[in-house]
């Protein structure tokens, strides 16, 4: 695989873990009796942000694959996690058959 798209994939991934996080701590904090409104506020800009940031990354990544981007862009979007599995077994498919 390319030197950029690793790292491409690799920072789509991280974002998209970031993503899973903040989450997790949303829901768990809504879940509190009592959850504190700044925490709640913390954690839905971070997950606001990092969606965005995997959005770029993937988008960075569809760019220098050389892919049609508004296609991919509405798989992103609309399909959040399934456009972004499905894009990133495409690129990994083909890293291991270009390797072959």
């Amino acid at each position: 695989m390319k030197t950029e798209v690793k790292s491409g994939v690799e920072y789509a991934l991280i974002s998209l873990l970031a993503v899973g996080l903040c989450l997790w701590q949303l829901i768990s904090g809504a879940n509190e009796p009592d959850p504190s409104p700044a925490r709640m506020t913390l954690m839905a800009l971070g997950l606001v942000v990092s969606g965005a940031m995997h959005v770029v990354f993937m988008m960075q990544l569809v760019r220098r694959t050389g892919r049609s981007f508004w296609p991919w862009l509405v798989a992103v979007l609309l399909f959040f996690p399934l456009g972004t599995a499905v894009l990133l077994a495409m690129l990994l498919g083909e890293s291991e058959m270009s390797e072959s």
